[in-house]
């Protein structure tokens, strides 16, 4: 009987884990988009960029700030959010279901509108 080797085994976990994690990007991507299809379509009228940016910033100072500083430049327990690099779909899953023991989830407190501002306001940020 052959073993497979210990770095080949690496590299498959490595390749399944990215797999998995491009997978729950799309699927989150995918219920994102349909929540503010919903959301245009109950009547619910979209903010203008500005606005959703300000309301954005409200959120933050309410809900972020305490944790990732008022000027969000990072705190003692929380990453700095000036300049991130990742796309607005990412940024939704990491606010709506939160990172397990960093960071709490905000899915049951902001709907996507209120999600979509408070990228819309870390936009601003770069």
């Amino acid at each position: 009987m052959r073993r497979i080797p210990l770095e080949i085994k690496g590299v498959l976990a490595g390749a399944t884990t990215s797999i998995l994690i491009l997978v729950a990007t799309f699927a989150a991507s995918g219920t994102y988009r349909s929540h503010v299809a919903q959301e245009t379509e109950t009547g619910r009228t979209p903010l203008t960029a500005e606005n959703l940016a300000a309301k954005g910033r409200g959120l933050f100072f309410q809900s972020c700030a305490h944790c990732h500083g008022q000027d969000a430049d990072g705190g003692e327990d929380a990453p700095s959010l000036l300049k991130l690099q990742i796309s607005g779909a990412h940024m939704a899953l990491l606010i709506q279901s939160g990172i397990k023991d960093e960071m709490p989830s905000f899915g049951k407190k902001y709907d996507a509108q209120d999600t979509a501002a408070l990228i819309a306001y870390l936009k601003t940020l770069h």
